[in-house]
């Protein structure tokens, strides 16, 4: 009973933490719903066109930000520790990553069009997604600088900062996005094109609202610039390069299923598009929540209350799979009234009540793994999930998916049926992972917090008088 006790008493600082940032990672992706919500009034090759864009282009935008996955474990620590002027120090050689890794996704969005070719792509949907990226391209260097703020705040426990930022961008790329779409208030008719530039205001307004909240939390901890700490620049790399592989690894394997579904047809890669949109909104409560275990299982390490973090694991893993069984039943339960948000285009919906049912199947896989990576990373360890999505996705989903979709001939469904079992294999692996590092934690003995005038070291969360 105890234990019970101890347990729940977790469950409430990860709905706190893990919530608003949920709700932030949703709001993230509204971005790309709401395009693809206007897109569809334009037809199924505009769908088709947005979808291909946003799968190459935040491909390339993943590899970047992964770098920036050492800032949080690293900065919770320093903040479960009791020196915020680390946590500012961690942000500003964040921001020096940031710089270095704009320009190659930047060039990369610029090529798009002979990857295109190269893949196959029917032309006509590879010139609206080219024309989408010629905007795109631009969202690089706000979205990389505002996930660093944002990082950053959340390490220290700020969350509604961030989550006001994302209300008030979505609600200025909606507007902004059907003005430019369609021509309103005596604004010249961009198509598709105008929906990136929408994307691009909207990331800059963004990033003027937590950067000022940013300044304020690092005058308060009375940092100051002192140069490169290349110790601390290779640590953030240790952790966050293994990361940042991970989620190409994952996020490239469903933008090879976007590339594999152009040379099926423009009907086929629309139903993709709308599934894996509702698959990566739900898809994002489970990853704001493992955000929420990084940060606790960080500052229980930082705060040297191991028994706390290995708690604070199991109740965000209880969360995001519970939540995802919630969302497995509402697709099955009501997949043509959701796809019928989207299209009322007969071959597309009928097309996409079939793929929700294969998300559906996934779901609470993609809640486990997601929410176990972040508590992994809370303790510093990024390789062994990378290592399991790249067995995952590319040793068994993938080519699973290719054989049904394209030799056994069940086409977009078949692909589908790849990433179900890629998922699950990333899930069960992580699982087994976690029950072993946690019982690790929960042996560790318990320590008093950290005297003021220790001194940190962020690579292991050890004091040193």
């Amino acid at each position: 009973m105890r234990r019970l006790l101890s347990f729940r008493s977790e469950m409430r600082p990860v709905l706190e933490l893990a919530g608003p940032i949920a709700l932030m990672q949703t709001g993230m992706v509204f971005f790309g719903t709401v395009t693809t919500l206007l897109a569809g009034r334009i037809g199924p090759q505009a769908i088709a066109g947005v979808g291909l864009g946003n799968s190459f282009y935040f491909g390339l935008l993943v590899c970047a930000s992964g770098l920036l996955l050492g800032l949080d474990p690293l900065s919770a620590r320093a903040f479960g520790a009791g020196r915020p002027a680390e946590c500012a120090r961690v942000l500003a050689h964040a921001v020096i990553l940031c710089l270095a890794a704009s320009t190659p996704v930047f060039l990369g969005a610029s090529l798009a069009r002979p990857f295109f070719g190269l893949v196959g792509v029917d032309p006509a949907v590879a010139d609206v997604a080219v024309g989408y990226l010629g905007a795109l391209r631009w969202y690089v260097f706000p979205a990389l600088l505002f996930a660093a703020g944002r990082q950053y705040l959340q390490s220290m426990g700020i969350t509604r900062p961030q989550l006001a930022a994302v209300i008030l961008g979505n609600a200025f790329n909606a507007g902004l996005g059907w003005l430019l779409i369609f021509g309103k208030a005596g604004l010249p008719a961009m198509g598709i094109r105008g929906a990136g530039w929408a994307i691009v205001g909207a990331s800059g307004l963004m990033l003027g609202v937590i950067a000022a909240v940013c300044r304020r939390e690092v005058v308060k901890s009375g940092w100051r610039w002192e140069g490169v700490d290349w110790a601390l620049m290779r640590e953030m790399l240790r952790i966050g390069v293994p990361a940042g592989l991970q989620i190409v690894i994952e996020v490239g394997a469903f933008s090879m299923g976007t590339m594999l579904m152009g040379r099926i047809g423009a009907v086929a890669t629309a139903a993709h598009q709308i599934a894996l949109n509702l698959a990566s909104l739900t898809f994002m409560v489970p990853l704001g929540i493992g955000h929420g275990a990084c940060v606790l299982v960080g500052q229980g390490l930082g705060r040297r209350t191991p028994q706390r973090s290995a708690r604070a694991g199991y109740a965000a893993l209880v969360v995001g799979a519970g939540f995802m069984s919630v969302m497995s039943i509402l697709f099955l339960a009501a997949p043509g009234r959701i796809a019928g948000l989207y299209t009322q285009d007969p071959g597309v919906r009928s097309l996409c009540v079939t793929l929700l049912a294969a998300a559906a199947a996934f779901q609470v896989f993609d809640g486990v793994q997601v929410v176990l990576t972040g508590a992994l990373r809370g303790m510093g360890e990024t390789r062994i999930p990378m290592a399991a999505n790249a067995v995952g996705h590319w040793l068994i989903g993938l080519p699973v998916g290719v054989l049904l979709a394209f030799r056994l001939g069940a086409g977009a469904l078949g692909i589908w049926m790849g990433f179900c079992l890629g998922l699950a294999f990333v899930a069960f692996s992580l699982l087994l992972v976690w029950v072993v590092r946690a019982r690790e934690l929960a042996g560790r003995p318990q320590a008093a917090g950290p005297h003021p005038e220790e001194s940190f070291d962020l690579s292991g969360g050890e004091m040193r008088g």
